[in-house]
């Protein structure tokens, strides 16, 4: 009797593990998914064990090899919305995920899990996931880092190496996300990660790609298959500009990168992201609705650009790093330029990184003094100066609360607490 009275916590355990798996495979949508949703019957035995009970006696239809069990994510949706980010390898990529994560915190209430791939050999990218970790307003999870010596060569093109470290990373991604105390309500990738989205659908996650870049970027990466199908030869080979329904066109030698050389396997990488992005739930751009208006709204109109995009494009920035305490050099530069007579300072940007072939011509004295002289002196310089300081003022208050940009967040936001309520009312 008194072993009988023992055994009653334990049997209650597992029949509660037994319904619960069997719930899970008889409510899923997806009877493959269900499949990926159960471990194998050597870890159900070891789960169920490990509470104090025997389940020698189960039989589920399972799969070949091991799945993920996601009955604690099923059943558990915290107290707020749980949204998970990929922040591609690179500096580049990284900033602009942490400062999306950043918003959704502080302005949307959710709760932000970041995934990084850590390039582990930048001392300035190290300093930011410190940075990042230290203002604890979002949990940053390094991804293990994978080797691809086997799969690209070493002198591979960038944009190469970077797709395929993302591919790799996923079974790190999906195993991540399967330990995670929350059922995540979405997955936002950036452009480089949009192969996750497949592991956001195994979760039954809405996906979202955030482009850290302007809508000119994102309409000429949707339509590249196109171009891909209907342009004959190189692309900085033709005679005329490349046109994309709706927005500007495209000079042969303006191209992106991975669009220079089609034989090259970035290029490739390139048109897949184009195939790719119109099949996540939505596209966060980092722009405001007043910076590329035509552009925003030809990606919009199905009878141009939306016929190809085909989901909601959220213009939601511009989201920017904060700007940190001078140091001494920093400082000395801006008490410089402070000494300058008002708007007579042109700043030249060359991104992160800028190189120049051999064979490319270095911009003259005349070519620098006429571009100066476009913008300072002659009769397009009034309009021009005039539109950049509308565009400074809106972009402060777009993101102000009632902003095109924050409304725009706060209705992907609305959307993703809405599905948060909907997974509560499930899980209870």
């Amino acid at each position: 009797m008194t072993s009988e009275k023992a055994r009653g916590p334990a049997l209650t355990k597992q029949m509660a593990a037994i319904g619960g798996i069997h719930k899970l495979i008889k409510h899923c949508r997806n009877p493959f998914l269900a499949a990926w949703r159960v471990v194998s019957t050597l870890s159900i035995n070891h789960i169920i064990t490990t509470i104090g009970c025997n389940c020698s006696n189960i039989s589920l239809p399972l799969p070949s090899g091991p799945g993920y069990l996601l009955l604690l994510m099923e059943n558990t949706t915290g107290s707020k919305p749980h949204v998970v980010l990929l922040a591609s390898i690179g500096m580049g990529h990284l900033i602009p995920i942490l400062e999306l994560g950043k918003r959704l915190f502080t302005h949307h209430n959710f709760e932000v899990t970041i995934f990084v791939v850590a390039s582990q050999s930048s001392a300035a990218e190290t300093q930011i996931l410190q940075s990042a970790m230290t203002e604890k307003l979002c949990e940053i999870v390094e991804l293990p880092p994978v080797n691809i010596s086997g799969l690209v060569s070493p002198d591979a093109a960038v944009v190469t190496q970077i797709c395929v470290i993302m591919r790799e990373i996923k079974p790190a991604l999906r195993s991540a996300i399967s330990g995670l105390a929350f059922r995540p309500v979405a997955l936002i990738v950036d452009l480089f990660g949009s192969e996750a989205m497949m592991v956001a659908d195994e979760f039954e996650m809405p996906k979202y790609v955030y482009i850290p870049s302007n809508a000119w970027f994102l309409a000429l990466t949707i339509y590249v298959p196109v171009l891909d199908k209907v342009v004959r030869g190189e692309y900085v080979d033709q005679k005329e500009p490349l046109k994309i329904p709706g927005c500007k066109a495209v000079r042969p030698e303006d191209v992106v990168d991975p669009m220079v050389d089609r034989t090259n396997q970035q290029y490739l990488e390139y048109v897949r992201m184009g195939m790719d992005f119109p099949k996540c739930d939505g596209v966060l751009l980092n722009i405001w609705e007043d910076l590329q208006p035509k552009t925003v709204e030809a990606l919009r109109d199905e009878e141009l650009l939306g016929q190809l995009c085909k989901v909601p494009v959220y213009p939601v920035g511009p989201l920017t790093r904060p700007l940190k305490p001078f140091d001494s050099r920093s400082g000395e530069l801006f008490l410089w330029l402070d000494k300058q007579p008002r708007e007579s300072v042109i700043y030249v940007s060359f991104g992160s990184g800028g190189t120049l072939l051999a064979s490319e011509e270095v911009v003259g004295r005349k070519e620098i003094e006429m571009m100066i002289r476009t913008i300072t002196v002659d009769k397009e310089a009034t309009y021009i100066r005039n539109r950049v300081k509308k565009l400074k003022y809106s972009a402060a208050k777009t993101l102000l609360e009632g902003g095109s940009s924050y409304n725009a967040l706060s209705l992907v936001a609305k959307k993703l607490e809405l599905r948060w309520k909907t997974m509560e009312v499930n899980a209870s």
